[in-house]
């Protein structure tokens, strides 16, 4: 790279980290002939030479989930301006894969870790037996056994309350809530809190344990929805757009319509949930605001939790209740 822009490696250098002492023409004609060669500075290559970690980790629970990848992306934002790189690994659900991807980013060292976790704070622990001296953030997750370390979470107490309400004003009396099994259970405090709503207007609570993915996902909805109109819920309040979207299909394979025989709520306001038909009701939140905040979380020591404003945006998949219209 050097040698086809006639330039010394050190300026090359000083050029990709912003550094001063560099005239405007210079840097211009650098990044210019760094365009035309497709070259992109090597973090590993720059961590051996200075000694210094540019790598943060991002270990996620499913990246099938387009919310994680907006959560990328606002770190990536921001990370660019540092000159540091993303590592983003996927444990699809699976402790035993999770933590095998903690050891491996161990090895490297890196700058510091934004951790999804999957269900409770052994995660935590094992980054801190592993990297004690690696700042750690952990992303939409309230893990109450780890108040020590920085959360960056979407406000989940009113993302469940504002669907519950919205339901309930519809006409709703059997809302049902779908979350991970217990035991891989990120965010207790929006079961707890729809439990809460339940009890306060008594009304039976149907809360769904599953597995979040996929086809295990689907035939589980089947099952909970092709119970007797008397006792199957008319609504389910989902932890995530994608989520949402396999309601939609166990819904249609019963030959139910969502908005009409199933009101459904989703949650991250992705960019394909108002294509969806009908238009999905949904939390919005700023994910890559969410990004940006758990990337300054590492970077800058000493910051606290972040809980990130919902709000609540009504489409044509909630409605009143079929046998009340």
């Amino acid at each position: 790279m050097a040698k086809a822009a006639g330039v010394s490696p050190s300026l090359v250098s000083f050029v990709f980290n912003e550094r001063p002492g560099v005239s405007e023409t210079t840097r211009e004609h650098v990044l210019k002939v760094a365009a035309e060669l497709g070259y992109q500075p090597d973090p590993l290559a720059r961590e051996l030479r200075t000694g210094k970690a540019t790598t943060m980790g991002l270990v996620v629970r499913n990246v099938a989930n387009p919310f994680f990848n907006e959560i990328l992306m606002g770190m990536q934002d921001q990370a660019e301006r540092d000159g540091v790189s993303i590592l983003a690994m996927d444990a699809r659900y699976d402790p035993a894969r999770e933590e095998a991807h903690l050891r491996s980013l161990a090895a490297r060292r890196p700058a510091g870790l934004a951790l999804v976790p999957v269900g409770d704070a052994s995660s935590v622990r094992l980054w801190q037996q592993l990297c004690p001296e690696s700042p750690l953030v952990v992303v939409n997750a309230t893990l109450g056994a780890a108040p020590e370390i920085p959360h960056v979470t979407p406000d989940d107490v009113s993302a469940v309350r504002l669907a519950f309400n919205h339901l309930h004003g519809l006409g709703h009396r059997r809302i049902a809530l779908l979350s991970a099994p217990p035991e891989l259970m990120p965010d207790r405090d929006r079961t707890a809190e729809y439990l809460s709503l339940c009890a306060h207007h008594e009304l039976p609570a149907f809360p769904i344990y599953a597995s979040l993915r996929g086809d295990g996902l689907i035939k589980h909805l089947k099952m909970v929805l092709s119970a007797p109109n008397s006792e199957r819920p008319t609504a389910v309040i989902t932890n995530s757009d994608h989520t949402a979207a396999l309601v939609y299909h166990a819904t249609r394979q019963l030959g139910l319509s969502v908005g009409h025989d199933v009101s459904v709520v989703g949650h991250d306001d992705l960019p394909t949930s108002a294509l969806l038909s009908p238009g999905l009701s949904t939390i919005s939140v700023n994910l890559r605001e969410m990004g940006r905040q758990a990337y300054l979380r590492i970077a800058v020591p000493g910051l606290g939790n972040h809980r990130e404003p919902v709000t609540l945006l009504v489409r044509g998949s909630t409605g009143p209740p079929a046998q009340q219209e």
